[in-house]
């Protein structure tokens, strides 16, 4: 697993990422926007529940009431952003099921946009994530994630990457293809600070990319099943194991913002 000791480093393809990056210039006036939000008024009020504001949506068993809008407390660039408390998520036996009871609830907030990059182009999604509670060092108790989701031969969900933010104090890349995820890389992140999560996909070489505070963590083949060339979603979700005697979901929350999907300029054809 790797520690955060690389610098920025573009993906296989990726020509101008580095540069791009090094100099905070993958904004709007730079990129294609696909979808763009930073969860202010008068679009997203204050107290809302996320789901049904803008497009976005939760299928019900999945806490679709737990992700709400709130202020920030120091998110990097606005006001606003989505909170989801852990005493919020609510339990499901399915879930403790399907995963061996390494996840006993989750939140899963999902913005499709549906968008069809030809086969050629280069995505780049992301958001502004912070982690708030006790640590729970070598314990993956909660977790706050950014995914992206593309579609099999079947139209149903791919996994094309995920990134999350740990309560054990690192943070994870993995496929978002497996119920319970198999890390790819991982890094230490600092405790309750605002991280900037990204996952660069590229789809003409059929990879995906992880960054984190715009560090680069690795680069991976996509899952096999991943056979469109279509961006079905973005998605942020949350995670949390069972209570243990020791550490409890209600003690921690995610805030999430600034969430974006756009194409990397100087990349895609």
């Amino acid at each position: 697993m790797n520690e955060l000791a690389a610098p920025l480093r573009p993906a296989r393809g990726s020509i101008l990422i580095g540069g791009i990056l090094a100099l905070g210039m993958l904004t709007s006036a730079h990129a294609q926007v696909i979808y763009s939000t930073g969860f202010e008024e008068p679009t997203y009020l204050a107290g809302s529940p996320l789901a049904g504001l803008d497009g976005w949506g939760t299928p019900p068993p999945l806490s679709p009431n737990a992700a709400i809008i709130v202020a920030s407390g120091g998110s990097p660039r606005k006001s606003q952003a989505v909170r989801v408390d852990g005493a919020d998520l609510e339990h499901q036996d399915f879930i403790t099921e399907a995963t061996g009871g390494y996840y006993d609830a989750i939140g899963s907030y999902r913005r499709p946009v549906e968008y069809d990059t030809g086969g050629t182009q280069t995505l780049w999604i992301s958001a502004d994530v912070r982690l708030d509670g006790r640590q729970t060092p070598h314990e993956n108790l909660f977790s706050a994630s950014i995914a992206a989701i593309g579609v099999d031969d079947n139209n149903d969900p791919s996994g094309l990457g995920e990134l999350a933010l740990s309560s054990d104090g690192r943070v994870y890349g993995y496929s978002s293809q497996d119920l319970v995820p198999v890390f790819l890389t991982s890094a230490r992140v600092a405790p309750g600070k605002w991280h900037n999560l990204a996952i660069e996909v590229n789809f003409a070489e059929r990879t995906y990319s992880f960054y984190v505070d715009y560090w680069w963590l690795g680069t991976f083949d996509f899952d096999p099943s991943a056979t469109s060339n279509v961006l079905r979603r973005g998605a942020m979700i949350t995670y949390t194991a069972p209570d243990t005697a020791k550490h409890r979901k209600a003690d921690h929350a995610a805030t999430f913002d600034n969430f974006a999907i756009e194409v990397v300029p100087g990349v895609s054809e």
